[in-house]
């Protein structure tokens, strides 16, 4: 085979299999949906007020609504919640 033609037939492969190689790797990534505190547990918990909204530790994330009614969460926790989180537990109503 001629030099020139193998030079051209690997320039013209390798990109292609480099571009399929990465096309057909297996996707695991998913979304993940974090369920907001159900209503008994914002019932029976105090909240901590950040920013003018009410804030509830649930399921190691600090949940709260906003102005539209929506349940919303923080990717990193504030440094304002550091000392609210360790006694979390409580902070809980006791309706008798």
């Amino acid at each position: 085979m001629n030099p020139m033609i193998k030079s051209l037939v690997f320039a013209t492969a390798l990109p292609l299999v480099g571009a399929f190689a990465v096309c057909a790797s297996p996707k695991t990534a998913e979304a993940q949906y974090y369920a907001p505190p159900p209503p008994g547990y914002v019932a029976s918990y105090e909240p901590v007020y950040y920013n003018g909204y009410a804030h509830y530790y649930y399921g190691n994330r600090w949940y709260y609504r906003d102005h539209g009614g929506a349940w919303n969460y923080y990717n990193r926790e504030p440094a304002y919640f550091g000392g609210y989180r360790g006694g979390w537990e409580g902070r809980r109503h006791n309706w008798r």
